[in-house]
């Protein structure tokens, strides 16, 4: 979609839209609706009382993109790091059962690409609370297929907002790597191979055409020598992991739930394998 085009919210944090509102000082300050009103006797009209008008989540974040400005970028040719990045495409949806939500967890996954043409991938955790009319439910992906080890590092840095990792993955890189192997293969049959995600556990839908805007908590660049991929993703330059914002899609046709693809294949996907990690260099 063309931003400005009309649309809707596939997700929507409101606790994480006012409290950028109030870092930013951006204030919700009821609007006055005047109305007219017949008067009395039926002779003319009068104006009315004033009617408390809230804002609308369109003129929210369009007030949240204004203050914010250039600080979310969107280009990705800047260094790292960056607090908030925004851009157009297709947004992957899946369960993250780590952490507290364990059940409610929802990871967003998007890949993009800076003008110079590199690879960025940005891996956000949510809720699964935050997606208005509930178009995905926990039931929707079933715990089956690979599952990685590293889910609680993941979750302990997404908890604390990028400043706390106590893991054996030490460093962001290690730990950035983790998260996108995570977000690329968890739910498959075993892990780097190559799965359709709606064949995969935990998987629960995506949606093309999308407008979004998200808080980011660690950039990272990849060192190219010190990384291997093996899977159809054609490798990493860049990886954000933060939370999303909001993201607004086109239209209610823009998204894809494979809880019906699976239905209508008549397959669910295997058993949960048991809990395994990757090596910490060369991975893939």
């Amino acid at each position: 979609m063309r931003q400005g085009d009309a649309g809707s919210y596939l997700y929507w944090s409101d606790r994480r839209v006012d409290e950028i509102a109030s870092d930013n000082g951006v204030t919700w300050e009821s609007r006055l609706n005047w109305t007219l009103k017949a008067a009395a006797q039926g002779i003319g009209a009068e104006v009315g009382n004033r009617e408390r008008a809230s804002f609308t989540r369109r003129e929210k974040a369009r007030k949240i993109e204004k203050v914010i400005g250039d600080q979310a970028i969107t280009a990705f040719n800047t260094a790292p790091p960056t607090r908030f990045a925004k851009g157009l495409g297709q947004v992957n949806v899946a369960r993250f059962i780590g952490g507290p939500a364990r059940d409610k967890g929802a990871m967003l996954y998007i890949r993009t690409s800076s003008i110079e043409g590199r690879h960025v991938d940005l891996v956000l955790f949510g809720s699964l609370d935050n997606f208005p009319g509930r178009p995905f439910r926990p039931s929707d992906a079933p715990d089956a297929g690979w599952f990685s080890s590293a889910w609680y590092a993941v979750a302990e840095l997404v908890e604390s907002r990028g400043t706390r990792n106590t893991s054996q993955w030490n460093d962001l890189e290690s730990l950035s790597v983790e998260a996108l192997h995570i977000a690329l293969n968890q739910g498959s049959g075993s892990p780097g191979t190559d799965q359709e995600p709606w064949t995969r556990g935990f998987t629960l839908g995506h949606a093309h055409d999308c407008e979004w805007f998200a808080q980011i908590y660690t950039d990272v660049e990849l060192t190219q020598s010190r990384w291997t991929f093996h899977d159809n993703r054609q490798g990493a330059d860049r990886i954000l992991i933060g939370a999303p914002v909001w993201v607004r899609t086109a239209s209610p046709g823009s998204v894809t739930r494979y809880t019906e693809l699976r239905r209508a294949a008549g397959r669910r996907p295997r058993r949960l394998l048991s809990l395994r990690g990757r090596r910490r260099h060369g991975t893939g």
